[in-house]
Formats: C-alpha cells, structure tokens, sequence
C-alpha cells in the first residue's frame, strides 16, 4: 500500500490508499491545489476527483508565527513528478517538495513575493515573478541557486514560456504591459503595452496567438504574436445584478486556459462565478457553466477532457466536462484555493511498517 501525508489541525496523521490507486507503469495522476491563505496543498487523486491527502507548504515556519496572508500562491511540477515547486508569498521564498512524501527538500529565499511561476520544458529552469520588486528572477533547479533576472515593470504576475521553451512572457498588473525576454539570455525583447494590467494568459500550440485577460475586461483578448497586434476583444456574459464596471477584488476575470489541443478555451468569471467553454479558434461560446463563488485559476487536464476551476470564495474544485460542457464533481478542498497543478507522479514505496 502506499500512502500520504495529512495535516489536519496541526497534527500529521497518516491516509492509507489503495495500491490499486496509484495506476498504469506511468504512475498516479494527481491534481495539486494550492490553498493561499490556508498555506497547505491538496491533493486530488484523479480520475476519481477525491481529496487522498493534505499537507503543509510552509512546515519550517511555526503556526504561531504566520500571520494572516498569502502562503501558497503557484505550484508547478516538471514531467518526471518527482519535485513539486511552490512559491511562498509572505515567506518571501520558494520551496521544493518531493511528492512521494510531500517532504521539504531546499527553500531559496527571493527577496520580494514569489508570485507566479514558469518552468522550463527541461525543468532545469524556474522564472518567478516577484511581485513588488517589478523583476522576475531565473532559478537553476539544479543548482538552487538564482542564476538570472529580467525587468518588468509595477507588479509583475502571469508568466509563460513560448510552447518551444525560447521565450519566457511575463504579465504586470500595475505596469499594464507584457514583458517578452529570451528565456535563454533573459533579455527582455520587447514590451507590449495595455490599457488595463494583464492577468492570466495561455498561448496557442503553435505559438502564434495569446488569449489574455485584463483587470476590468468582463471577457478576454486575442493578440497575435506576430504583430503584436490586438485582433478580437471578446466579452462574455455578465448576469443580472453584476455591473459591467464590478471587479472583484481588483479583475473582472481570473483564470484562462488552453486544452493541450488547442481546441478549447476555458475561462474563469470572478465576479460572474462561472466557467465559460469556447471554442478555438472561432471563439464562439458553447457553454457557461456555474462553479461557485469566485473563481480565480483555471487548468486542463493532462488528456484534455476537462478543465478545472478553483473557486477560493467556495474552497472548492470544479471538475468541468468539455465534451459534456457541464461540471461533473465539485470538490472540497483546503483554505482558499487558487493555483493548481497536474502531473502523473512515480509509483510510491510501499509504506514502512
């Protein structure tokens, strides 16, 4: 048998699993939830979609010693699962868990707020935005040490690689830009500049096109990579008794991703409570599904048959069904869900005694 870690109300206790569980010679696929204020990482046993374990990000800082705000804030995994990365905002670090027993390997310390993440295809490198340092810095996984940086400008958030690993795109809020550098030299590129900050953002398989989401915008743009040009505003629907002007606490929409086909879209409405499915690239809408209040990150699955919604005002996941377009399981999860991440992890050693 194998099992998993649980922290509940302070005190580790042990969740025994089924080896039945742990799945194909690929390994268990497994849904990490990071839960911000909580400070702790669900985990999700997929396809089942049942919670198998919890455990704590920030073990090395006393309970007693955290004050209310942000703990976790983006997780991401290579393909091999065996590390997990988080970024610890009010710790002001980054951290590496092994995901076999959820344990503590090395914490790296970034100065400012760890915001969002991007990881290289070959895991060996990890950008961090630091949030009120305008700066995003270049982390050697190996090494653990900080080997680069770039600038951005006020409130540096979203941050992705180009699908062939060459560039490294980095959003800022209060800067109202997209900061585009060579993820090899981590010189920036160019700038493209905007009326509103930039939120979360997905590129097309082929590299050619970005879907992105700013502040206030109740929908997202389509800017093609080539020409740095805006080519469609597309706004979604805003219910009865939410006004066009509402942001919550300061976007409108959080939370935008591509199916690994490039076929879909699924945006997150954080005001709305929804999860809106479009096609690509027609971008004609086919569904709004509710999730519950605020949701705020969207990710698909490793197959692509569904998105996943975080709703923080909820503290639940939304399993959404593309082909189906509805929600098939709504999961209770930890203390202010938001950043989620999928890999299939490696077989676990049995259990000791």
């Amino acid at each position: 048998m194998s099992c998993l870690r649980v922290v509940s109300c302070g005190v580790g206790i042990w969740l025994v699993a089924g080896a039945a569980a742990i799945g194909g010679p690929d390994g268990q696929e497994l849904l990490y939830v990071g839960n911000n204020r909580g400070g702790t990482i669900s985990v999700i046993e997929v396809p089942a979609f049942k919670v198998v374990g919890e455990f704590d990000a920030v073990p090395d800082i006393a309970r007693s010693q955290r004050a209310p705000g942000s703990y976790v804030d983006d997780l991401v995994a290579p393909s091999s699962g065996e590390v997990l990365y988080v970024s610890r905002g009010d710790a002001r670090d980054i951290a590496a868990f092994s995901t076999d027993r959820e344990r503590l390997l090395w914490r790296l310390p970034t100065q400012g707020v760890a915001d969002h993440f991007a990881l290289s295809p070959d895991g060996k490198r990890l950008f961090v935005s630091v949030e009120n340092e305008g700066r995003a810095l270049v982390i050697d996984t190996a090494k653990r040490e900080v080997v680069g940086q770039f600038e951005n400008g006020p409130g540096p958030h979203g941050m992705r690689l180009s699908p062939d690993g060459s560039r490294v795109y980095n959003g800022c809020i209060t800067g109202n830009q997209l900061a585009v550098a060579d993820a090899t030299t981590f010189q920036v590129l160019k700038r493209i500049q905007f009326d509103e900050g930039v939120r979360p953002f997905d590129i097309t398989p082929d590299g050619r096109k970005m879907f992105l989401q700013l502040s206030k915008l109740h929908g997202f743009l389509e800017l093609d990579l080539r020409s740095d040009r805006i080519t469609k505003t597309v706004h979604l629907p805003v219910p009865e008794g939410v006004s066009h002007q509402q942001v919550y606490p300061h976007t409108a929409h959080h939370g935008l991703a591509l199916t690994p086909d490039g076929r879909h879209l699924c945006v997150g409405s954080t005001v709305a409570g929804y999860m809106a499915i479009l096609s690509v690239p027609e971008l004609d809408l086919l569904a709004t599904i509710p999730v519950g209040k605020e949701p705020s990150w969207v990710i698909p699955s490793l197959d692509g048959r569904y998105c996943y919604v975080s709703a923080r005002g909820e503290n639940t996941v939304s399993v959404i069904s593309i082909d189906e377009r509805k929600e098939v399981a709504r999961v209770r999860v930890g203390d202010y869900p938001q950043r989620m991440w999928t890999v299939r992890v490696p077989r676990r050693p049995p259990s000791s005694p």
